[in-house]
């Protein structure tokens, strides 16, 4: 097959992203030809995180490993790592696994249809192709112009981000973590260590939540950081690099179709970010293995109809609707603080 993945920006990106690849990322790596996990385990920078810790509303905390009975050679459930580092490795496997052809700076325009093809339209140039899988984020131009997407708000959880040098008490075995704050339930603060005594701060909200609020997302990150009386001590003296920036999360489950004729929708495109960690690369990375699958399935039929292609909404929906739709059920119950509170302190004593 002739493909070629084409992008806005100049490739690899900086992304707006938290870095954390989970167990479910490294489990698509180790399925990659190649010895691409191996080749992803020598990169660097990156810091394995081995679990998650969560504070409740009333500041009690859980600490969850993600590995109970740790030895020295059990491998690391995850990892935290830039976004730009992790796409430029996953560029590289691309480069030298395949004959991809990879286009950077090329924004598409317009998406026509000419009989069997589409035709992308750029700014100096156009493209022909008989599929086209649409990659590209919580804004989809594939998903608007082939799906006549538009963006589902009660789905929505708005975020920002800076990184941060200094940030103390840091937990020792790099869990990342997240602070349900009773003003922004079912959102929450988040911190995340990583390598060079970096740390990844940010904060996700509801939209619907969020159109209420008199200030903007950045200034309510500044005020948790300097006045948060649980958080604010931890940040004297830490330096923010950088600045703080903002980026959109489509979570699912949503009803939309995310196939049709001669396209296929993956990632945050199709919706795919759990809508209680806000975790969206492991998701993204699966959708984009079963996209594969069926792609392969298509061309051997000769068919890219959009009955055909159906077939990977439902394939999506077998493989993650139940962790999407009970997440969604947990983001709803984290609404109520005081229930969040007495999860927790039930959880700190019963381990399993």
């Amino acid at each position: 097959m002739k493909i070629a993945l084409v992008d806005k920006a100049d490739l690899p990106a900086e992304k707006i992203c938290g870095d954390a690849l989970s167990g479910t990322v490294l489990k698509v790596l180790q399925r990659f030809p190649g010895n691409c996990f191996e080749e992803f385990l020598k990169l660097e920078p990156k810091i394995p995180s081995w679990g998650i810790r969560f504070a409740a509303p009333n500041g009690d905390l859980l600490d969850v490993p993600f590995v109970l009975d740790k030895t020295p050679e059990t491998p690391p459930p995850g990892y935290i790592c830039r976004r730009k580092i992790f796409d430029g490795f996953l560029q590289q496997q691309v480069r030298d696994l395949t004959t991809f052809s990879l286009i950077g700076n090329f924004p598409v325009k317009e998406i026509l249809r000419e009989k069997e093809t589409f035709l992308l339209k750029g700014e100096n140039e156009d493209l022909r192709c008989r599929m086209i899988i649409g990659a590209d984020g919580a804004h989809s131009t594939v998903g608007r112009i082939l799906a006549s997407h538009s963006l589902n708000h009660k789905q929505y959880c708005l975020g920002v981000r800076a990184y941060f040098k200094g940030v103390k008490d840091l937990h020792p075995q790099n869990f990342i973590e997240l602070h349900f704050l009773e003003d922004i339930l079912p959102g929450y603060f988040w911190i995340f260590p990583m390598a060079d005594g970096l740390a990844n701060v940010g904060m996700g909200i509801l939209y619907e939540k969020m159109k209420a609020a008199p200030e903007s997302l950045s200034a309510m990150l500044q005020e948790i950081i300097h006045t948060h009386p649980a958080l604010s001590a931890r940040f004297a003296g830490a330096e923010m690099e950088g600045k703080i920036e903002a980026h959109g999360l489509p979570l699912g489950p949503d009803p939309k179709s995310i196939s049709g004729g001669g396209f296929l929708l993956a990632g945050d495109a199709a919706s795919l970010v759990d809508p209680f960690s806000g975790e969206g690369i492991g998701n993204a990375m699966v959708s984009g293995e079963i996209a594969a699958g069926l792609i392969r399935e298509a061309f051997a039929a000769n068919n890219f109809s959009a009955g055909f292609l159906k077939q990977y909404d439902e394939r999506i929906r077998k493989r993650l609707g139940r962790e999407l739709k009970t997440s969604h059920r947990i983001q709803e119950l984290c609404s109520h603080p005081a229930l969040f509170n007495l999860v927790v302190k039930k959880a700190n004593k019963n381990k399993s």
